[in-house]
């Protein structure tokens, strides 16, 4: 049998890496895992590279060291290459380096930033989804830092030293605070004489921050963003983005050469292509055995999938924290369908997050309570070391799991990396 998973994200290499171990038992399961970047990073952790918290190395890990050394079982072969296009009725896939066959196939590609249809926002902002995402904007903060020394008219020197985030999400308030972190501490030692006219925006079309979670979390978060310095405007839905700046729906302008969209998530082309019913987001609508309707065999997961929750009306978020439990799920159905067993239902209850806002603020929500201060603080680094102890258990990578550690404990004292990154 032969199973074929589209991604390397933490859903597709979750999948791969349980039908590994699950290979010894199935006898003729041939796993291929494909995608056009040859290593794997948690994303989640990408911010902290555009505040020079961690070298991208750190926390980037080769597929074919990741697919060898992880636990017993079989061999899962990897294909780097571009997904083209799924022809469901052949069950082919193709890619810009041939074709491949599959009798089950996981589609785990991922989403792209929504812009939601305004060409000059997708063309003057910058986007936070890849590894490749966080260097661009590290060395774009530096470079307008350079350009602003230069610069002698005033204006534009304020322009250039003012960053705006759109979106006001967990990614969004990260990323407002790793900036936050990057130009008043580190930089401002490095550019002192920029420091005052620096400015970091966050901006939401919403009426509260954390859509989606407790009301308190909302509140907190703007508490603790203005006590930092972070200028937060909510109901501001933005209309037009050029070179110099934002306009706003009231008509409102901020001059700005630097604006970051994180405001929303769609999949990407070759699943939205796919001939599947989806839903008002454009994910595919899977059943509660993370496969398409009517297309046995075909499972799709995390960003790209649309499964409700029971109860209530709402679908799983396309979020790190689900993605990494549907991967397990997948591979288990999977087994259970060769063998012709009854598959089981994936049911997942949100335990909770917590928000990096600085240093020693952070905001956590774990099932209904909701906290900051020391306890949520601790919590996130515990998590953390958890992360890079055993998230992906590479004897061979310690070093890099060591490495982003050492980045970290400097990094606490505002010694960040003020160099391009290559």
């Amino acid at each position: 049998m032969k199973v074929l998973i589209l991604g390397v994200g933490v859903a597709g290499i979750s999948v791969a890496l349980e039908l590994k171990k699950a290979s010894a038992r199935v006898p003729g399961l041939e796993v291929t895992l494909v995608d056009q970047r040859d290593h794997h990073y948690p994303l989640f952790l990408i911010w902290q590279v555009v505040s020079g918290s961690v070298q991208p190395s750190h926390i980037s890990f080769p597929l074919q060291t990741l697919l060898k050394t992880r636990g017993a079982g079989g061999s899962v072969r990897f294909r780097q290459g571009r997904v083209l296009g799924i022809d469901v009725e052949r069950k082919v896939v193709s890619t810009d380096d041939g074709e491949l066959e599959w009798d089950y196939l996981v589609v785990a590609l991922g989403g792209t930033t929504n812009f939601f249809g305004m060409a000059d926002v997708e063309e003057n902002s910058l986007s936070l989804k890849s590894l490749e995402d966080a260097i661009k904007i590290h060395n774009h903060i530096l470079d307008s830092y350079e350009a602003a020394l230069r610069e002698r008219d005033e204006p534009r020197r304020r322009e250039l030293l003012t960053f705006v985030v759109v979106g006001g999400g967990p990614t969004g308030i990260e990323l407002a605070a790793a900036i936050q972190d990057f130009t008043h501490k580190a930089l401002a030692k490095k550019y002192p004489s920029l420091a005052p006219r620096v400015r970091v925006l966050l901006v939401e079309a919403q009426d509260a921050l954390l859509s989606g979670m407790k009301a308190e979390m909302s509140e907190l978060a703007v508490d603790r963003l203005h006590s930092r310095g972070i200028e937060v405007r909510l109901r501001t839905r933005i209309v037009r983005v050029w070179p110099g700046g934002i306009q706003t729906a009231d008509g409102q302008t901020i001059p700005a050469r630097t604006v970051i969209w994180v405001a929303g998530v769609k999949p990407v082309a070759v699943v939205e292509s796919l001939p599947f019913n989806k839903g008002k987001d454009g994910r595919i609508i899977v059943n509660e055995y993370l496969e398409v309707p009517d297309s046995a065999g075909v499972y799709v997961l995390g960003d790209c999938a649309y499964l409700l929750q029971e109860p209530g009306p709402a679908p799983y978020p396309p979020t790190h924290q689900v993605a990494a439990r549907q991967g397990p799920a997948c591979a288990r159905n999977i087994v259970r369908a060769i063998r012709r067993e009854e598959q089981l239902a994936f049911r997942y209850k949100f335990k909770g997050q917590v928000i990096y806002a600085g240093r020693n603020i952070v905001l956590a929500q774990l099932w209904a309570r909701v906290f900051d201060g020391f306890a949520a603080a601790l919590v996130r680094r515990v998590y953390y070391l958890w992360v890079f102890v055993s998230y992906l258990g590479l004897p061979t990578e310690s070093r890099r799991k060591l490495g982003a550690l050492r980045d970290w404990v400097p990094a606490y004292f505002y010694h960040r990396n003020t160099a391009h990154l290559g």
